[in-house]
């Protein structure tokens, strides 16, 4: 086991003397501090050398004449012993400075000591002669003696750092202070530098209170222990019903709908076999007759004369009269080129029947083309396929299908929806020119539609949460984030009604009841390594202290923040 002496300079600050203990190989430490060290004037230097010396494994002794020093060492458990024996001989080594607040300030240099006295024996003979010395010295009385000797005794009965402290000054200030205020010299006790460390003994006390009471804080995570439940709940989505209803499981819904459109230009690759024939429509109008007028396949001539035919049998209606005016019956019909060739693409036009050239049905029975007639053309001609509308209506929904995204994405606040009850479809489609027409290109339309029921997340979370509560203990608490839905089976979605039919499978943990004030009550003051997660019925326990070198819990319960994990 190795061994080394640390050596404390007079104006070392205690970061020093702790970079000197953590950098330390050595198993065994000696610390020599110096009397009026920096270190050691304060319980809080003297607890944080004491935890760096246990978190390093060092064993650690502090040797010192330092009277104040020694004191506070062995409040804080240190192992202390003296400078060269001189606490044996009764020889302390020390400083008369006043404004630093050690005892040694106004302890005489020396004082016997009865020989064949125990160690612990002479310490307090020390002091209590040492106290009367300081009492009777102001100008106290034998009673003053009494209370200075049992003050100084305090110090090996368990009384803390701090409230020792705060006797020790109490006690020194009515002592040497106002014990006999007429033999204070003025001019000296006002004279800068006095001023100067009483500032600097304020912003101690200060620093003290701060470091002490102010700074240190807890923030506790606590994993408490879970007991896994499941089970089933209906629910009804509705967009008829406003309010929910927590007995029925009814929960207010909306259908939202989105339309998006899109057209495209697209190049025909259709190739006609044969000569083709154009095509198109036609109305026909009657003003000869009241009655209707029926005919087979018929011809009907343009005004430049091309012949075009009706595909199918037709029964044109009779005209009526309205404010003694005729009123044409009509009815319109496909009617295709009697012979092949792009010359039949002709534009609209006036037609009349061959048939009835010179009768008195000639000029009465006419028709009329609104469109122009399309698809007339040689061999090989670019057509428009059926392939081609395909390919072009699967293009334009593939360009539509990202529209939607923020249609799902900006819902209103607060509301959400099951993917099982989202819906995108096609509306309609359409190619100009038609399917089979002669074109270089056309022109595809598309239109689709998404929809999607809606609904609020805290209506949905408050009706499971009641269900699920019919099911736990008087003395669990759900944890609410450990609730895991899913469906037993494909919900029911009627979009014409805005409505979702659903049953849920609900996966979920409990604790046992845990009260937060309690447990902040019962580690108050407690190192986190004696805090027993048995003691809580908690799988884990996490205790972060700030500052730094704190390593208790704070005795301020306001300091002390408590996170139930999972709650």
């Amino acid at each position: 086991m190795s061994k080394e002496n640390i050596y404390i300079e007079l104006h070392e600050d205690i970061q020093s003397a702790v970079e000197k203990i953590q950098s330390s190989e050595a198993d065994t430490i000696d610390l020599v501090i110096p009397t009026g060290a920096r270190i050691l004037q304060n319980i809080v230097d003297a607890h944080l050398i004491k935890d760096v010396a246990d978190e390093c494994g060092k064993d650690l002794t502090v040797i010192t004449s330092d009277l104040m020093g020694k004191i506070f060492a062995e409040r804080a458990g240190l192992a202390v012993t003296g400078l060269n024996g001189a606490e044996e001989s009764g020889v302390v080594v020390s400083q008369a400075i006043s404004s630093t607040g050690r005892i040694s300030d106004i302890i005489p240099r020396k004082r016997g000591i009865p020989i064949g006295i125990s160690s612990e024996k002479k310490q307090q003979a020390v002091l209590t002669a040492r106290t009367k010395t300081v009492v009777r010295s102001s100008g106290g009385s034998r009673s003053s003696d009494k209370k200075a000797e049992d003050f100084y005794l305090k110090r090996n009965k368990g009384e803390n750092g701090a409230s020792f402290l705060k006797s020790y000054r109490e006690e020194r200030s009515r002592a040497n202070v106002f014990g006999n205020l007429s033999k204070i010299n003025h001019k000296k006790f006002l004279s800068p530098s006095s001023f100067v460390g009483l500032i600097v003994f304020v912003a101690l006390a200060v620093s003290f209170v701060v470091f002490s009471q102010v700074l240190p804080k807890a923030d506790i995570l606590v994993y408490p222990a879970r007991e896994a439940k499941n089970g089933s709940i209906e629910v009804f989505i509705s967009g008829k019903d406003s309010k929910t209803d927590l007995e029925k499981g009814i929960i207010p819904g909306e259908l939202l709908t989105s339309e998006k459109m899109e057209s495209i230009e697209f190049p025909a690759t259709g190739t006609q076999s044969s000569s083709g024939k154009a095509r198109g429509k036609i109305t026909i109008y009657n003003t000869y007759s009241t009655q209707a007028q029926k005919f087979v396949s018929s011809r009907f001539q343009s005004e430049s004369g091309k012949i075009f035919w009706t595909v199918s049998s037709v029964s044109v209606p009779g005209y009526t009269t309205k404010s003694g005016k005729i009123v044409p019956g009509e009815i319109t019909t496909d009617v295709v080129a009697a012979e092949g060739g792009d010359s039949y693409n002709i534009a609209s036009s006036k037609f009349t029947m061959p048939a009835f050239k010179g009768t008195a049905k000639g000029d009465k029975i006419y028709a009329v083309s609104k469109e122009a007639m399309t698809g007339g053309g040689a061999n090989g001609a670019k057509i428009v396929s059926t392939n081609d509308a395909t390919n072009a209506y699967d293009s334009l929904k593939e360009k539509i299908k990202p529209q939607f995204d923020s249609f799902k994405q900006n819902l209103p606040q607060g509301f959400s929806f099951w993917p099982e009850a989202y819906n995108e479809e096609l509306a309609s489609s359409s190619v100009s020119p038609e399917v089979g027409s002669v074109a270089e290109k056309f022109t595809a339309t598309v239109k689709m539609v998404a929809r999607t029921i809606v609904f609020k997340n805290d209506d949905l979370d408050l009706y499971i949460n009641k269900r699920i509560s019919k099911d736990i203990d008087e003395n669990k608490t759900l944890l609410t984030s450990s609730k895991d839905v899913s469906f037993l089976k494909q919900p029911l979605v009627d979009y014409q009604k805005g409505t979702v039919s659903a049953t849920l499978n609900v996966k979920y943990d409990v604790m046992d009841d845990f009260n937060i004030d309690s447990f902040k009550k019962s580690i108050l003051n407690k190192k986190k390594t004696n805090i027993d997660i048995a003691d809580y019925k908690a799988d884990r326990i996490e205790v972060n202290l700030w500052p730094f070198w704190v390593r208790s819990i704070p005795s301020n319960p306001d300091r002390v923040n408590v996170t139930i994990v999972g709650l």
